[in-house]
């Protein structure tokens, strides 16, 4: 029995790691299957007959070139909504994972059916060969755009690809020099964004990378200890070849999974593993799982996409598509919209005041979505810590801090006390709600009051840039219009604000 319950746990674990969660009697048939082949049903769903995810979650969407806000919307809640029932979980994963490591954003991309052909190619290509993806990604048009690889010529070569492919996709800080920065941005130059306005497919018709050989350096450079580079095969030969890539390459998924501080010994092995399987990135993730279902984890804090999705998941919680947009992008974690080419920070900024409130608000509106006979719900509301954990996917029980939280904890008897939850208006209000609470409360949210139209503040306008205030009749204390998108991320400009909307300063 106890050893059943171990195989339970770490199947548990695993979907809590690195899946998004697991939805109700899920783990019972998991469960039944082992262990083993839970692993393998992630790593290589084809060989075990796993239904295989759609080719496109994007098809029959809407994704113009030029778009006004809600073309980015609509991608985004896609591939939410594809995550949240993904039969492949891992694979998706994975393909999350890269777009928190080999970063683009929308921000400076600009145009959504860009960043959607990148996110189709972290999908393809995300449990293949590490020097595919790696190729493929150094001459995808969002990266071109995101890290100016499409203006990068012969006559005026530009570093920031050339740094950030060593730095912080491949090599790691100190594996190169500023010479090797220079000599691969020379062997990248003369790529460029070739749009096909014709074509029925909104991401192709957006333009895809292509070299052109007039604007190309084919001069042999020098390139970390290799003479003779001169082209993007040649450059990611020799990355994929240097000795730092597999263990850098190792560690940083291992971590993500593992957590920050797992095990230096068991990150060299999986490095050494990576390395001997030719940078096959399905040896590797097989090896990371592994590990994590013989328990050789570490404290892990899950962001708060992975966290909602999971919450979803486990209670059949369905929240409003654009209000779960926003409420992500305030928490500082919406996809499409990393805060900088590092990625995510993770860890423990995740624990800061702000992004802590807004994971309370994103749990009171799952609490308020749950059906009122989920098991979750009447756990809460009877006071059973275990079977709550047991129904929110936690076969071995709350941590103490959630145990002795949860033990603190009084329902919530007044109105005034529930949780607000951001209405489907497009102009994201918080409103007073007049209705029961729900099982699993949650701490009162004060109100605001309005600031006549200035901007929010310096933290919350860094988030989301070009957010503003006004008050509106009718619509509650604080009402802010979603910052517009255009070049570079900014928001709606104070001039074309006046003309929208007289009297705002």
């Amino acid at each position: 029995m106890a050893e059943d319950d171990d195989e339970r746990e770490a199947i548990a674990r695993l979907y809590r790691r690195a899946a998004f969660g697991l939805a109700p009697g899920e783990l019972d048939d998991l469960a039944a299957l082992g262990v083993d082949t839970v692993i393998d049903r992630l790593v290589d769903g084809d060989a075990h007959g796993v239904p295989a995810a759609p080719d496109d979650p994007w098809a029959g969407l809407e994704l113009p070139l030029f778009d006004s806000g809600g073309a980015a919307v609509d991608a985004v809640d896609r591939w939410l909504d594809l995550l949240l029932g993904a039969a492949r979980p891992f694979e998706e994963w994975m393909a999350w994972y890269w777009h928190g490591h080999l970063v683009s954003s929308v921000a400076v991309v600009v145009h959504v059916p860009t960043m959607v052909g990148q996110i189709r190619l972290l999908r393809r290509a995300g449990l293949g060969s590490f020097a595919d993806l790696l190729r493929a990604i150094t001459v995808d048009a969002a990266m071109l755009r995101y890290l100016d690889g499409g203006e990068s010529t012969a006559a005026a070569p530009n570093e920031n690809y050339s740094r950030e492919l060593l730095e912080l996709f491949a090599l790691g800080v100190g594996s190169f020099t500023e010479d090797d920065v220079q000599a691969g941005a020379r062997a990248l130059t003369g790529w460029r964004i070739v749009a096909d306005i014709a074509n029925p497919d909104p991401v192709a018709a957006a333009g895809r990378g292509e070299l052109v050989a007039a604007n190309h350096d084919d001069t042999p450079q020098r390139y970390l200890g290799r003479r003779g580079v001169h082209d993007v095969d040649t450059v990611i030969d020799a990355v994929v070849s240097h000795e730092a890539c597999a263990p850098f390459v190792a560690s940083r998924l291992a971590r993500a999974v593992l957590g920050p501080e797992a095990d230096p010994g068991l990150l060299r092995d999986l490095g050494r593993r990576f390395r001997d399987a030719d940078l096959d990135l399905r040896v590797l993730a097989r090896g990371v799982l592994e590990a994590v279902a013989e328990g050789r984890t570490a404290g892990l804090v899950l962001g708060p996409m992975p966290w909602l999705l999971a919450a979803q998941r486990a209670t059949g919680a369905v929240l409003d598509p654009e209000a779960r947009h926003w409420a992500l992008y305030d928490a500082g974690h919406l996809p499409f919209w990393p805060p900088n080419v590092g990625g995510w920070p993770g860890g423990a900024n995740w624990l800061t005041s702000s992004t802590t409130a807004q994971r309370y608000t994103l749990a009171g509106a799952v609490a308020a979505a749950t059906a009122v006979d989920h098991p979750a719900r009447r756990a809460a509301a009877a006071g059973d810590l275990a079977a709550l954990a047991g129904a929110l996917g936690r076969p071995a029980g709350f941590g103490d801090a959630t145990g002795s939280g949860g033990r603190r904890s009084r329902p919530a008897t007044t109105a005034s006390a529930r949780w607000s939850w951001p209405s489907p208006h497009p102009t994201w209000c918080w409103r007073d709600q007049r209705s029961e609470p729900p099982a699993v409360p949650g701490p009162r949210r004060r109100r605001r009051r309005c600031r006549g139209g200035r901007r929010v503040g310096v933290a919350r306008a860094a988030r989301r840039p070009g957010a503003w205030s006004r008050r509106r009749p009718g619509r509650g204390p604080r009402c802010r219009r979603p910052a517009r998108p255009g070049p570079g991320g900014g928001g709606v400009g104070r001039r074309q604000r006046r003309a929208e909307h007289p009297g705002a300063r």
